[in-house]
């Protein structure tokens, strides 16, 4: 199913929302300014953020074209506020991975625009969604490894820095930082 998305010419004037029609508002702080405040360096807000955006773009496949108007545009300015920040020297994240998150970046700004030309395919709101929800993950990942790898440090060095035990001490850590996360 696609959804028909209003582009400047094609959409209706302004008008009062009714009483009864609830009105769907962009974040008081926009995602994009969360990122351009954190450099991509705050895994938790960034990964809220990221995670905020594929909400919006899932919820968003509904009749009511305003609703993916301002999810799209909110997503496309997220990302553009990413690739901002990857081409930023202060930002912490790899090359490699900035190579990659500016690839993805391009994709959603692509995929964004051809929804400009008319309608947006669920699949492609879907998958928007999805690659947001992987980026998160994916830093959230690496923040839970950094924090696991820094546990089995201080362990080894409770332990008295024993050699060979460092996969030992990797499990501890590992079962402690996953407590964390199921709590």
């Amino acid at each position: 199913m696609a959804t028909k998305r209003k582009t400047a010419a094609s959409a209706a004037p302004a008008t009062a929302p009714s009483a009864a029609a609830p009105v769907f508002e962009a974040p008081v702080e926009s995602w994009a300014d969360t990122i351009l405040r954190t450099n991509f360096a705050s895994v938790e807000q960034d990964s809220i953020v990221l995670l905020q955006a594929a909400s919006s773009l899932l919820e968003s496949d509904s009749p009511d074209p305003d609703k993916v108007n301002i999810a799209l545009d909110q997503n496309l300015k997220l990302w553009i506020a990413i690739k901002t920040v990857l081409l930023n020297d202060d930002c912490p994240v790899e090359p490699e991975v900035k190579a990659n998150l500016r690839n993805l970046a391009q994709y959603v700004v692509s995929t964004t625009m051809l929804a400009t030309q008319g309608a947006i395919e669920t699949s492609k709101l879907v998958s928007l969604a999805r690659l947001n929800m992987n980026i998160a993950e994916g830093l959230l990942s690496g923040q839970r490894n950094r924090m696991i790898q820094e546990r089995a440090y201080q362990i080894w060095e409770e332990d008295g820095r024993p050699e060979g035990c460092e996969q030992e001490h990797w499990l501890r850590a590992e079962a402690e930082i996953t407590g964390l996360f199921k709590v």
